[in-house]
């Protein structure tokens, strides 16, 4: 790691860093600081590079090549950056500790252009701050300047004072909002899109039928399609509409005008999930599709069907979450990190705006000049983030939450609130835990217990149905979002993931957790026996025991894996086909191929479940839920067990039937929020 040798100013939140004169500067405030050289080189290594772990190795190279330094230097330099930016370790503004990693700059970071430079205030007018070996030394002041700095009481709490007030924010003048019902009919009506400047909406009904109405809500046109439509997003200027239609195992994305006419003949490209696309320019729109590799940024050409990747520059596990029009009507791409954290990158990967949750809902609204999104809480409320980092309230969730959001240019907020629950039921259709719940993957042992995840406090958790009681077994803060659970063939502990990392845990609380040493995102796990678990990324096979520690790795391409502890094989999910192996070891496996499967089988495979020599899984077709079962013995092709919308998860009764988990109670309006 080298340390840069350009002249170069860089902002931060409040914060102007001019590396060329090791000074920090607080423009609002009028407050500069003469940084130590090397507290000065520590803040330019982490602005040159934010968002990035940067090792203490790294660092300490990086800080005294070819020096031997005591092993607490580095620590002393963090000490001081942080008091002089009034930053803390506990709760990090700006360089957030990474446990056994390093250190991470999480301000986004803007690098300034020369002419800024030019124009950038110097000494004069500034009160200046000598920073030096711990000491403080000041040039003569006057009038207002000096009866401040005199007015603090100790030399010793400048620095915190003077990082403090310069800190502060501006005062905002924050709208305040009025909520008023566009739609009122029952069902659900969703993913909401409004036109910058023309009195035209869209937004799905009921999935399949794409609406258009003025802004107070007066129908225009209908448009009924054979499957799912989804994320429709306006031309800025025209009286253009791009939505996307399921269709398969693919996305089309189609064009229509206000009148419903359509103007494009679409090609589509394999697909799980999409969001709204962005238009770039009348023939041109950058869209975000997920598929088993990921998501993925194209630009797609109206007037040949091509999609184009784009190369977007991400750090290691880094997810690109969407797309959108902003500052200026460049198009911006939202990422989120491995720490949950988020932030808003230009092409070229340089950071707009950092926010230390996972944002997953975002516009941009032209009249405030302000990124809206859900804020870091469990009720998911609207705030607004101004391009200096400044935030505000916009509005607190009403009851259910926000999914979908767009705001014209007069500054009116248009957004899809919806309500739901889920509930798992058993075969009289009945709630099995509750009847106004978020319960999810829940699986059934032998005994009849029920481990299952729920959202009943607002963040992924792990429940025990026993007894005829409900424990929880987790008391987790975060947002790492939790995929599987399982059963150890003993039924003495339960199996699950928060993300990337793996959870044991027995009848009453977690008795280990590791992260499995995977080059790619975790897709599957489960029990090899009572004391050894598997892990794959749908590249590698890795066996572990009880304790994480790693037993042997094995490799192996499939795109889902299950493992038969009863008949002690492997029941391997690629190509189209279902086999089986007794060994993974390249020398020895043997594949013998169980069945082909249909497309609408195969595609998107999630939740395998064994059951009495049974095989169940789930799979979505044109984004209509499917679950399937197949008897292991190939004696007959998969069957269709059940299909339909919003069908989340499942569970097998001791005799059998199904156990469902499906979003439930759904309503969904489109709402106007308007400043008083």
């Amino acid at each position: 790691m080298a340390i840069s040798t350009g002249a170069q100013q860089y902002h931060f939140l409040s914060w102007q860093f001019d590396a060329s004169q090791d000074e920090l500067r607080a423009p609002e405030s009028r407050v500069a600081i003469k940084l130590e050289p090397q507290v000065a080189r520590l803040l330019e290594l982490f602005v040159t590079s934010p968002d990035k772990v940067l090792s203490r190795e790294a660092l300490n190279t990086a800080l005294w090549p070819d020096t031997i330094v005591e092993s607490n230097s580095l620590y002393q330099l963090l000490t001081k950056l942080r008091r002089v930016l009034n930053d803390s370790a506990k709760s990090p503004s700006f360089i957030k500790t990474v446990p056994k990693r390093g250190y991470v700059f999480i301000a986004p970071v803007t690098v300034l252009q020369s002419a800024s430079l030019k124009q950038a205030p110097q000494h004069n007018g500034h009160t200046i701050v000598a920073l030096q070996n711990d000491a403080v030394t000041k040039p003569t002041m006057t009038g207002r300047k000096r009866a401040f700095m005199m007015a603090l009481p100790v030399i010793t709490a400048c620095f915190s004072a003077i990082a403090y007030f310069s800190s502060a924010p501006a005062t905002i003048t924050a709208p305040q909002y009025e909520v008023a019902d566009i739609t009122y009919e029952l069902g659900l009506e969703f993913d909401v899109a409004a036109h910058a400047s023309k009195s035209l909406l869209a937004y799905i009904d009921d999935f399949k039928t794409l609406v258009i109405t003025d802004k107070q809500g007066n129908p225009i046109e209908r448009l009924q399609f054979d499957s799912r439509v989804a994320k429709p997003a306006w031309h800025p200027e025209k009286d253009w509409l791009a939505v996307w239609r399921y269709q398969g195992d693919r996305c089309e994305l189609l064009i229509v005008n206000a009148q419903g006419q359509q103007l494009n003949r679409p090609q589509g490209l394999p697909c799980y999930r999409i969001q709204a696309p962005s238009w770039q320019s009348d023939n041109q729109l950058i869209v975000s599709v997920l598929s088993k590799t990921g998501m993925q940024a194209y630009q797609y050409h109206t007037d040949n069907n091509k999609y184009i990747p784009i190369p977007l520059k991400l750090n290691e596990g880094d997810k690109l979450i969407t797309t959108l029009r902003g500052w200026d009507n460049q198009i911006y791409y939202l990422v989120k990190n491995a720490f949950q954290h988020s932030r808003l990158i230009t092409l070229d990967g340089k950071v707009q705006l950092h926010w230390n949750f996972p944002v997953w809902l975002i516009a941009y609204d032209p009249k405030q000049h302000s990124m809206i999104t859900n804020d870091g809480s469990k009720h998911h409320n609207l705030i607004a983030t101004t391009r200096d980092g400044h935030q505000y309230q916009v509005i607190s969730t009403p009851q259910g939450i926000f999914s979908s959001l767009s705001v014209d240019e007069q500054g009116y907020i248009f957004s899809a609130a919806e309500n739901w629950q889920v509930n798992i039921r058993d075969k009289d259709d009945l709630p099995i835990f509750s009847s106004s719940s978020h319960d999810y993957l829940p699986v059934t042992n032998s005994l009849g217990e029920t481990a299952f995840m729920s959202r009943r406090t607002g963040a992924c958790e792990i429940y025990l149905h026993s007894n005829d009681k409900v424990v929880q077994l987790t008391h987790h803060k975060g947002s790492d979002y939790v995929n599987f659970v399982t059963w150890s063939p003993d039924n003495a502990h339960i199996l699950a993931n928060r993300e990337a990392r793996l959870l044991l845990l027995d009848r009453s609380t977690v008795v280990h957790t590791f992260t499995p040493a995977l080059s790619r995102s975790l897709r599957h796990f489960g029990w090899i026996d009572a004391d050894t678990l598997w892990a794959t990324d749908g590249h590698d096979v890795l066996l572990y025991n009880k304790a994480g520690q790693l037993q042997r790795r094995f490799t192996l391409v499939s795109d889902m894996l299950m493992y038969d502890y009863r008949a002690q094989s492997w029941l391997i999910f690629k190509d189209s086909a279902l086999y089986r192996s007794t060994e993974l070891t390249a020398a020895r496996m043997e594949e013998t191929r169980i069945t082909s499967l249909e497309p609408r089988a195969y595609h998107q495979i999630t939740n395998p479940r064994l059951k009495d020599g049974y095989l169940y899984w789930q799979s979505a077709w044109s984004k209509t839920d499917h679950i399937w079962r197949l008897a292991l013995d190939g004696a007959a092709k998969p069957e269709l067990l059940k299909t339909q919308n919003l069908l989340w998860h499942y569970d097998i009764a001791a005799d059998g039937t199904l156990l469902i988990a499906q979003m439930e109670s759904v309503e969904g309006d489109i709402k106007r929020l308007s400043a008083k």
